[in-house]
């Protein structure tokens, strides 16, 4: 990590909402001083002076990719804060999908910028599903590596299908089975695009269930488009039939979307 300034750092502090009766040494701080560079700092510092971050409160999730964390607006309202690390070993990955996305141009081989399109990708791949009636955390704003957009959950985050599966009684699958094959219908059908990673990682049981992790999120147009159909249906269709529903078959699912 580059070394930060002492103005950034407390910035940062204030946005971390580091005051005397909390210590320098928390595990929120630890996070951020671990893994943030430069960039990422003054991306925060950004949001902070317009109102979109007042203080950031909490690590709701962290991967090889990016980093979630929970924070509050000006306004006091929760926000869920996505940060992409700018340096990644997911770069290829990356690379991969951006370069089959007729959406995107001139793909940079610095990788910062590679991912500050990729943020840019997830934000509009959130509008496009919202468009499209799928339930999906509503996009606030982006700027570089950094995604800010609607909290779900109360007290605490919603929990991930797969950590509270346990709970559930054969009833709550069929229902989320129904759920989830409509968002993947209505995606390809009326919204020309399909989620790409769809399975209970990626799904938020709240009030109603809510898709996650829009990234790789893409349109028919690319010519990956269809084998990522196929991947969220396979996902959907084992993982919801070892549970016991009666699913749909899946190649005749997808001949019938695909219309092959």
């Amino acid at each position: 990590m580059m070394p930060m300034d002492e103005r950034l750092e407390r910035e940062i502090e204030e946005l971390l909402g580091l005051r005397e009766e909390r210590i320098k040494d928390s595990e929120l701080y630890k996070v951020f001083s671990e893994v943030f560079d430069k960039t990422t700092l003054e991306t925060l510092e950004y949001f902070h002076r317009r109102g979109k971050i007042e203080e950031i409160s909490g690590v709701i999730s962290t991967g090889k990719e990016a980093n979630v964390f929970r924070g509050i607006d000006r306004d006091g309202k929760q926000v869920a804060i996505k940060v992409y690390r700018t340096y990644t070993t997911e770069f290829r990955r990356i690379w991969e999908y951006l370069a089959a996305d007729p959406r995107v141009g001139y793909l940079p081989k610095d990788m910062r910028k590679l991912v500050f399109i990729w943020t840019r990708m997830e934000f509009k791949n959130l509008q496009r599903a919202i468009k499209y009636a799928v339930r999906a955390p509503e996009p606030v704003a982006f700027r570089n590596n950094v995604l800010i957009m609607e909290f779900i959950g109360d007290e605490l985050p919603a929990p991930r299908l797969k950590d509270v599966e346990r709970t559930l009684r054969r009833e709550d699958f069929e229902e989320l089975y129904s759920f989830t094959i409509r968002a993947i219908e209505r995606l390809w059908k009326r919204g020309d695009m399909v989620h790409g990673d769809l399975s209970e990682y990626n799904i938020l049981l709240w009030d109603s269930p809510v898709i996650i992790d829009w990234s790789q999120a893409t349109v028919k147009r690319n010519k990956m488009s269809r084998s990522l159909l196929y991947r969220d249906l396979r996902n959907i269709i084992t993982y919801f039939g070892r549970k016991g529903v009666g699913v749909d078959d899946l190649e005749e699912k997808f001949r019938e979307l695909a219309g092959e």
